[in-house]
């Protein structure tokens, strides 16, 4: 006979994966996951505020199973607080990993941070932002980030086509993090985010925010190459070294009215 366990999660930021989750085994205990972040990671609103999304999940591995087991989002879709479900593994430690699809086995976390992203108004789609947590009891467990959030603010006027993020440094690809002292790496990754913004129309009288997550550390002379839909191609350096810490949002405005124009399509 299944136990019904309540279970709660504190995580912080998090990602996806549409399916749903297969009948538990009989001799399985069937775990309802309640998360409260402070940060997840699909849909930004106002004050920075995040909501989960249809499809997210988390994995679970303990000391005594090293397969991942898969809580799918049960429901809270578009709120901050929401129910996962799952099968329970046996074990005294727990270790969850966000999103579901990086490689978890107890001893390091390995996944993809895009190369190519997305963005979209007004739910302003952030991505996966990878986090993971340690315990011995799943209803304290909390979760914490591994990256850091860039937020780009842009004023000005037109519809944006593509943002080329280049780093200078490996910011997508392959990550790996040590889950004994958290220490995360690129693994022979990319320098360069290109975000497709699907024509999004600037205005003069407000920001535009657009997210990049990155690996934490220090940033010199950070690119951005802005295309709008005329085919106008503008470039900023960031002047001022930027600082991405796990979890938190770094932010910087820019009117692209202002930014060099490196070609134009109309002349």
């Amino acid at each position: 006979m299944k136990r019904i366990l309540p279970l709660l999660l504190v995580l912080v930021p998090l990602l996806s994966c549409n399916k749903e989750s297969a009948a538990p085994s009989p001799e399985k205990d069937l775990a309802f996951v309640t998360i409260r972040p402070f940060e997840t990671r699909s849909q930004i609103g106002t004050n920075t505020l995040t909501a989960w999304s249809k499809g997210d999940a988390i994995a679970i591995v303990s000391d005594l199973e090293d397969t991942p087991s898969v809580f799918t989002l049960r429901s809270g879709a578009g709120y901050s607080s929401a129910s996962f479900e799952g099968v329970k593994p046996e074990g005294n430690i727990y270790v969850a990993c966000y999103p579901a699809t990086a490689r978890c086995n107890g001893i390091t976390y390995r996944g993809l941070l895009d190369t190519k992203v997305t963005h979209s108004m007004p739910s302003q789609t952030l991505g996966a932002l990878p986090m993971w947590g340690r315990g011995s009891d799943l209803s304290s467990l909390t979760l914490s980030p591994i990256c850091g959030i860039f937020q780009l603010n842009l004023t000005g006027t037109g519809k944006l086509s593509s943002i080329l993020l280049d780093a200078g440094r490996p910011v997508s690809g392959e990550y790996l993090c040590s889950l004994s002292d958290g220490l995360f790496a690129m693994i022979n990754g990319s320098d360069i985010i290109l975000m497709d913004v699907q024509g999004t129309e600037l205005s003069s009288n407000r920001d535009t925010p657009f997210y990049f997550i990155l690996p934490p550390g220090e940033y010199d002379g950070l690119r951005l190459t802005l295309t709008a839909e005329d085919g106008t191609v503008k470039e900023q350096v960031l002047d001022e070294t930027l600082v991405i810490e796990a979890g938190l949002f770094s932010l910087v405005y820019y009117d692209f009215d202002e930014i060099e124009t490196l070609t134009d399509d109309n002349d």
